[in-house]
């Protein structure tokens, strides 16, 4: 891997980057949802309006109709016979119906009439069926042709399916049934006027679609444009600061050491002694401190890619551990490493050696007197991908479950007091975690509270 992938590879987990397609998809999320809402909202008073006017068109011509017929019977002395001709001359088909049957209890049609005669039978196979009982109105579909004089034969193959509605009315004679009145109008266009209607309103809402995407996406862009300056701006600063720092804190150091070498004098007494020893601990705390925000300011840049070398892992971890036995040392914690013969990786040394150090380093301060700490490293393949993975496993004091979440924040300690008896600010974790973000990692943590921590980093094998 040369540097400008990894450059484009930290440019794409950029925290900025990330944080504009958040803001991207969280505005476009809301424009769709009104969008959507839109469309439905539309739709649905289009569909309700519409349809709720042809039933009632429909359902007025049954009541007039079944008003005519309730009218005969009444006076009729044998209404189970046929209505006569003035009845039936009251009868018409309009635009507003397609076809109408008055069918006796005993299935015999009295009265009717329809557009196309092939319509008839193949209402009276629905009533037959039983396809209206209960409903008040329903939608069916019937074979229609061309030419009203088309053959019955002829439907399954010149026929075309049409959408009807249907109501129906009882007609009574003291209580009594004696037959009832069918009325069907055909809504076929109106059927269709909501599918394409349906289609061109989703078509519609996906170019607005696309368009919110476009649109969230420069509005939140030009939103991360000051905030990224303001960025830039206090990294600058703080990179440029704690550059500053390290010199006069390297020369307080020496300073103190120097008057440290004679502390042995007679003319140096307790009291000065114990105030070179704060001194040193406290410029020694800000010299670290200084260091670790230089390294933070820099990881955030393009500043911490280095170049991309061919070396030993388990040679890298060894170095490592051998730096810092001293400290382990100084409270009997045992250092073990498990790991290959050889390692070869390619990667950035710098980074990952820095990685090792802010890991290890960060087991020994929170491991007990007397604890270990144990460094595994190991090769291993995923779905096809080669990646190496170290882990960092301690005895220490572990890590509660409410704090997990938090630990790779910045300047989060979940211990003040522990933190600052140990020296830490808050850093090391936050470091160790943007150092695996630019390689193209990922750290995992497990721990419980006084049973120590593992933190397990998996990298890919370049």
């Amino acid at each position: 891997m040369n540097h400008s992938w990894g450059t484009k590879r930290r440019l794409k987990d950029d925290v900025f980057h990330k944080t504009h397609k958040k803001l991207s998809w969280q505005y476009s999320g809301v424009l769709i949802v009104f969008l959507s809402l839109f469309v439905i909202i539309v739709y649905t008073l289009l569909y309700v309006f519409i349809w709720n006017d042809q039933h009632r068109r429909l359902n007025n011509l049954a009541d007039h109709d079944l008003s005519n017929l309730q009218a005969w019977a009444d006076q009729d002395n044998n209404p189970k016979r046929p209505p006569p001709r003035s009845v039936e001359d009251t009868f018409s088909i309009s635009t507003d119906q397609s076809f109408y049957y008055l069918v006796a209890e005993n299935g015999s049609i009295q009265l009717g009439d329809e557009i196309q005669a092939e319509l008839r039978e193949q209402v009276m196979a629905l009533i037959i069926n039983g396809q209206f009982r209960g409903k008040q109105i329903d939608m069916i579909t019937l074979q229609t042709f061309s030419s009203p004089s088309a053959k019955m034969e002829k439907y399954q193959t010149t026929g075309e399916n049409a959408k009807f509605i249907v109501t129906h009315r009882s007609l009574q004679v003291k209580g009594h049934k004696i037959a009832t009145l069918y009325i069907g109008k055909e809504v076929t266009f109106q059927h269709d006027l909501f599918r394409w209607l349906l289609i061109l309103l989703i078509g519609m809402a996906l170019l607005f679609f696309v368009l919110a995407t476009w649109f969230s996406h420069l509005m939140s862009r030009k939103a991360m444009v000051p905030i990224a300056n303001a960025y830039a701006r206090q990294r600058e600063f703080v990179a440029d600061a704690s550059h500053e720092l390290r010199t006069p804190l390297s020369v307080m150091l020496a300073s103190i050491e120097a008057l440290q070498l004679d502390e042995s004098a007679e003319n140096v007494d307790s009291f000065s002694r114990k105030v070179l020893n704060g001194l040193k601990a406290e410029v020694s705390s800000m010299t670290r401190l200084s260091g670790n925000l230089l390294r933070l300011a820099r990881s955030d840049s393009d500043e911490g890619l280095g170049e991309q070398t061919l070396f030993d892992a388990r040679s890298t971890a060894t170095q490592v551990i051998d730096k810092l036995s001293a400290m382990a040392k100084a409270k009997d914690i045992s250092m073990t490493l498990h790991a290959p013969t050889k390692l070869m990786v390619t990667g950035d040394i710098e980074r990952l050696t820095q990685l090792l150090v802010l890991l290890i380093d960060n087991a020994i301060k929170y491991t007990p007197d007397n604890g270990f700490v144990q460094i595994t490293i190991a090769e291993g393949v995923d779905r096809g991908v080669r990646f190496f993975t170290f882990e960092v496993k301690d005895s220490g004091i572990g890590i509660p479950a409410d704090a997990l979440p938090r630990i790779f924040d910045r300047f989060y300690r979940q211990d003040k007091s522990r933190t600052r008896q140990t020296g830490g600010h808050g850093l090391g974790l936050a470091i160790a975690k943007t150092i695996v973000d630019s390689s193209g990692g990922n750290i995992r943590v497990t721990s419980h509270l006084g049973e120590g921590s593992s933190f397990k980093v998996q990298l890919p094998w370049i």
